[in-house]
């Protein structure tokens, strides 16, 4: 073979061994392609909360300023790391739950119950903390005529059934359980005596759906419609005025304001020392509320 002819056929044999390479992935690869966006959406997880076990250290709760939730969670949940975090009224508490601003609200059941029933507030009660409360009427101590008279009206519209509908109407169920009553009082044998004349003014902090709320300007609620049935018994009307919770059991003993109190108030030991309470007139346990899962 000439000289010219080798040279040819190494150019051949070069070509072929590079193009062998190509094949066998030797070259340098070309860059892959960038996949195409995704347009799904993840599902939302869900807040995981099912009860106070459930929060961690540095969680804040909502609570009511001078209730007994406040208590609870300052006894239970404060030992713990959680932050209480104190509302001069509840539905402060739960606007403050729904903004993320809190992580759950601790408050009486039938209170939350009530506001969680709203779709649009997007609550779900998710616990019930039995602490074996009740609501009671509360009196200034020296008033003990009035306190016996409502006693009296209280068993009185409890047995006539009057009690049932009521509830009914605020709750829109029958009463699970009917408050138990100690006192046996009598039927006064005239009417007691009140700040107004033929009323009973009533202070109460009415912010508290069902028990108390002003709507359109006018009080409403189950408390409004019990103690309105428990003074017809003994002859009185009733009237209700507005004051913060905090401010009733002092209201009380003062004793300028109002004859009575209303205000889905629990009996405690420690409340009874400066106050007289009537017969316990609903069962009332703490709960805790969170948001639903979005």
């Amino acid at each position: 073979m000439a000289k010219y002819g080798k040279i040819v056929a190494l150019v051949a044999i070069v070509a072929l061994m590079a193009s062998s390479l190509a094949l066998a992935g030797c070259s340098t690869p070309a860059p892959a392609p960038t996949p195409a966006p995704t347009t799904s959406t993840p599902a939302p997880a869900a807040t995981g909360i099912k009860s106070t076990d459930d929060l961690k250290s540095g969680d804040r709760v909502g609570v009511q300023s001078g209730t007994t939730g406040e208590k609870w969670v300052k006894d239970n949940l404060v030992p713990k790391g959680i932050v209480s975090v104190p509302f001069d009224d509840v539905l402060a508490a739960f606007q403050a739950l729904q903004a993320g601003d809190v992580k759950g609200v601790v408050n009486d059941m039938p209170i939350s119950l009530d506001v969680a029933k709203d779709p649009a507030r997007g609550l779900a009660v998710v616990q019930e903390i039995k602490t074996n409360e009740a609501y009671g009427f509360a009196f200034n101590k020296k008033n003990t005529a009035l306190r016996d008279a409502v006693n009296y009206g209280l068993a009185q519209v409890i047995s006539s059934g009057e009690y049932a509908t009521i509830y009914k109407k605020w709750f829109a169920a029958e009463p699970p359980s009917l408050p138990t009553l100690t006192s046996n009082a009598a039927k006064p044998a005239s009417l007691p005596k009140t700040l107004k004349s033929g009323t009973i003014v009533v202070g109460s902090d009415t912010a508290f759906p069902p028990f108390e709320n002003v709507e359109n300007g006018t009080t409403v609620g189950f408390d409004v419609d019990l103690v309105a049935a428990i003074a017809k018994t003994v002859g009185l009307k009733s009237e209700f005025k507005t004051f913060k919770f905090d401010a009733l059991i002092t209201g009380l003993q003062t004793g300028s304001e109002f004859d009575m109190t209303a205000s889905a108030m629990t009996i405690t030991a420690d409340r009874a020392k400066q106050i007289n309470f009537s017969d316990p007139y609903i069962n009332s346990n703490q709960s805790l509320t969170v948001k639903k899962a979005q």
